[in-house]
């Protein structure tokens, strides 16, 4: 920590670090910050192991806030410095040395604004996300300085004639990719193409090339959407896993949207959270900083566009397309006459938050369908087959796969109708007992996710898609309403003394299991 601290100093222009304070640590890196004697404060990133690749998670980090910053023009901190080769430096780990972020989290003041102020940061959000798609690089992976791939892994070269004159010196190239989703729940131990891609069909089919090689390589199956393995429920299958990723390999080149702007390469921010945005505490309308760039990519905008994280609720989502008034209040609960005054007023006042939150959920997607319309149609199209499609296989490992047969079948009678084809016959062939089998085992998959949708409303004040992480503050309490859950649940689903052993071994929420690198 002595020399980190000394770094940090010197690279500010200083000759030591009066103040070293932890902030508060993240799954993928721990930061620091630095205050000099000359009372210049800078912050220090140090990524765990878990957070990628070695050396190229770094480095893409790095070349990608440089672009930003300097190419882009986006509010991001300045670099300082920087090593990606933990076993070369004087730390013995990689780091970031970077400017402090100017003005105040997002997160410390959203809950007081009103939805005006809310409305003009997300079309804020907008106007950056529409600089995002002015860039199309060409090729699909991460970003990096040339000299840092050169005998490393393939990179191609990024056409710089659009570029404006505020540029960096440095000159850029598209490598291997940064994206957790090539690396997340032991991916980064399997081999498989990384990139570049210098074609959509070639990123699509690495997709599914990726997922089935994790799929065959695992010794148990990661998490899921479901309770799944019961006695007489849905039993999760590698077999029909690897059949489904086969089948997709085999259409994906035809997956692609016809619309170039909406596989255009483009660069995203894939994080937009409330600690990632720093506004003006004097006025909270004006975005001040973004930051926390580490696995940034270059991938097709439609793998990228989603609504805003920190615009996401628990709750019903709304529906896009332009019919939908997300301001029309839910249904009462059935029993709200029966409650008392309190908890009729508790009740309305969470159904008028949602509706708030929806309406400027909503609004974004208006929004952008006014000022950023390629990103509107990037949503538009992960509504569709295809778009769906591509989306899951992603995630096959995940006991998905009557899902993604069901889509696969879809495709095959679809399949005049799909635009990038080119004529080719389709290479599916679906058989009657193949789609009634499937359509049992799909009913059996839906109803081992409302299984865990229950258990999750049992649990209580926990987001739906709660993977496990808890504050060290609510570890005991939220342990303790675990165990009374899971106690209700086995009583509940087991018969005999063997269906509890079965339900047992099917709880999702386990202490012994360790979160994987």
């Amino acid at each position: 920590m002595d020399e980190l601290a000394h770094l940090a100093a010197v690279a500010v222009g200083s000759s030591s670090c009066s103040n070293v304070e932890k902030l508060a640590e993240g799954q993928y890196n721990k930061v620091f910050l630095m205050t000099t004697e000359a009372g210049k404060e800078v912050i220090v990133k140090v990524p765990h192991p878990n957070a990628g690749r070695p050396h190229f998670t770094t480095a893409s980090e790095v070349a990608t806030m440089d672009y930003a910053r300097n190419v882009l023009g986006l509010p991001i901190p300045k670099i300082h410095a920087w090593n990606s080769q933990a076993s070369t430096n004087s730390v013995g780990a990689k780091y970031i040395i970077m400017e402090k972020a100017p003005g105040k989290e997002l997160a410390h003041v959203w809950p007081t604004l009103d939805g005006n102020a809310k409305l003009s940061i997300v079309r804020s959000i907008i106007q950056f996300e529409k600089i995002f798609t002015t860039s199309n690089f060409g090729a699909m992976g991460g970003l990096y300085y040339a000299d840092q791939v050169e005998g490393e892994a393939a990179s191609i070269a990024i056409d710089r004639r659009d570029q404006n004159s505020q540029t960096s010196e440095r000159e850029f190239v598209i490598g291997p990719t940064t994206d957790r989703r090539f690396f997340d729940d032991g991916r980064s131990k399997i081999q498989c193409d990384h990139g570049p891609w210098s074609c959509i069909e070639d990123y699509l089919v690495a997709i599914g090339a990726r997922e089935l090689t994790f799929v065959k390589s695992l010794k148990a199956f990661p998490k899921s959407p479901g309770i799944f393995g019961g006695p007489g429920w849905y039993k999760p299958s590698t077999k029909e896993k690897l059949a489904c990723l086969q089948d997709y390999i085999s259409v994906a080149q035809y997956l692609a949207p016809e619309d170039p702007s909406v596989s255009a390469a483009v660069l995203w921010h894939d994080d937009l959270h409330l600690g990632n945005i720093f506004v003006n505490p004097e006025d909270p309308t004006t975005i001040t900083c973004i930051i926390d760039w580490q696995s940034t990519h270059v991938s097709p905008l439609f793998r990228h566009v989603r609504h805003p994280e920190f615009l996401d609720f628990d709750g019903p989502k709304v529906p896009l397309g332009p019919d939908v008034d997300p301001r029309k209040m839910p249904d009462l609960p059935s029993n709200f006459q029966e409650l008392s005054e309190q908890e009729q007023k508790d009740v309305r006042r969470k159904l008028d938050l949602l509706v708030r939150q929806r309406a400027l959920y909503k609004l974004y997607e208006i929004y952008s369908a006014r000022e950023n319309p390629d990103v509107y149609q990037a949503l538009l199209f992960d509504e569709l087959l295809q778009g769906q499609l591509i989306d899951l296989a992603g995630v096959a490992a995940y006991h998905s796969e009557p899902v993604i047969k069901k889509l696969l079948m879809q495709l095959e009678d679809d399949w005049e109708q799909v635009p990038q084809t080119g004529g080719h016959p389709c290479p599916l062939h679906y058989t009657e007992l193949e789609r009634e089998n499937n359509a049992e085992e799909l009913t059996k998959w839906s109803e081992c996710t409302a299984l865990l949708t229950s258990v999750m409303e049992s649990l209580g004040n926990l987001p739906s898609d709660w993977d496990g992480a808890v504050s060290h503050e609510d570890f005991l309490t939220v342990k303790e309403r675990l165990q009374v859950v899971r106690e209700e649940f086995l009583n509940h689903m087991a018969k005999t003394n063997e269906e509890r052993s079965q339900w047992a071994e099917a709880w999702p929420f386990k202490d012994d299991e360790a979160i994987d690198e």
